[in-house]
């Protein structure tokens, strides 16, 4: 079955379909300090917390360690982890955590503070607590793990990278720059629109995702504006598209932003950058394309790279993985296309 509405579309299963859920989810507004109650509850008493050195400087981090502290907690930090972090970085981590010898570790940060985070924690046999302070990757509900390999983007996937529990909490995205929020509000976007279309999707994962992405382009306005209520919204609908996403895996988005993140691009950017030419090839909501690129372009400028045009769209082309899972085919020309737009807009 097809459905082909006016604003989105998708190509309907069979029927049946498997969806698991891991992770406790704990949302609102200074959940961040439930954390030290949710260690004792599972009887641990020495935390890892993985992040990055922007994030080891901020006043709610230093909230966290206070709360952990007063409840006898002995707590490392391991501030290590860079924008896009490699497999080396994981043994970096991994190496600082067995001398730490934790009984759990807490990431806390953007989707590569947590990739970090869950990777460590699965390797040393630790439980894990999620604490994002971007909304966009996700990365809080998943069951991947983004790292760079031999300088290429690479997801591993394991249910036993499922976090144990999520923290969300929106007051958390107050210390995102504009040009952060953004691109990761629109990563969210894009993990939204590839979840609700993925030939793998189903009625869960589409009604996760649909509602993700409305709320998330319906709340960034407000959200840079310093209100409240979007920051609600968006945090909202990062997590939304994560769960979306554990159900359907990712599809041509991905395909088009890993050679753009193998060139140098931050995955948030390069899925920012590539979401309006998304919205036009897989028919979801394609009116609001042009305008999403046009906002887009005030916050998220287009970095310098190597434009390899016809070897990035190759590497595209035998993406099956994700170009398989994908509600509609895409040729060589197509994607040739795609990279000659973006390229044009840098």
């Amino acid at each position: 079955m097809i459905t082909n509405s006016h604003k989105y579309f998708y190509i309907a299963g069979a029927g049946g379909f498997d969806f698991q859920l891991s992770t406790k989810i704990i949302f609102g507004e200074g959940s961040a300090r439930r954390l030290s109650g949710e260690v004792q509850q599972r009887g641990k008493s020495a935390v890892l917390i993985v992040t990055s050195r922007g994030m080891s400087e901020r006043s709610s981090l230093k909230g966290i360690l206070t709360d952990l502290g007063g409840a006898g907690i002995r707590v490392n930090v391991f501030s290590s982890t860079p924008p896009e972090p490699s497999v080396e970085d994981v043994a970096k981590c991994i190496e600082f955590a067995m001398q730490a010898k934790p009984d759990l570790v807490v990431g806390i940060g953007g989707g590569s503070a947590m990739d970090v985070a869950k990777k460590t924690a699965l390797e040393i046999g630790a439980p894990k607590i999620m604490i994002p302070t971007t909304a966009g990757s996700g990365s809080e509900v998943t069951y991947n793990s983004v790292l760079m390999v031999e300088g290429r983007k690479k997801s591993f996937s394991d249910i036993k990278l499922a976090a144990d529990a999520a923290i969300v909490d929106p007051d958390l995205l107050t210390t995102m720059p504009p040009s952060v929020m953004v691109c990761s509000a629109m990563d969210a976007m894009a993990h939204a629109v590839e979840s609700y279309g993925a030939r793998k999707g189903n009625n869960i994962t589409r009604a996760l995702a649909l509602e993700a992405y409305l709320l998330t382009r319906d709340n960034i306005g407000s959200a840079l504006s310093g209100e409240a209520e979007g920051r609600r919204g968006i945090a909202m609908g990062s997590l939304m598209a994560g769960m979306a996403l554990t159900g359907t895996g990712t599809t041509l988005g991905h395909a088009l932003a890993y050679p753009l993140s193998n060139r140098g691009m931050t995955h948030g950017q390069s899925l920012a950058i590539v979401l309006p030419y998304l919205l036009k090839i897989n028919r979801f909501d394609a009116d609001h394309a042009d305008e999403l690129k046009s906002f887009r372009r005030k916050y998220c400028a287009i970095p310098e790279i190597a434009w390899e045009i016809s070897e990035m769209a190759a590497e595209v082309a035998v993406d099956q993985r994700h170009l398989a899972n994908n509600p509609v085919d895409v040729t060589l020309q197509e994607i040739i296309d795609i990279y000659t737009g973006i390229q044009k807009e840098a």
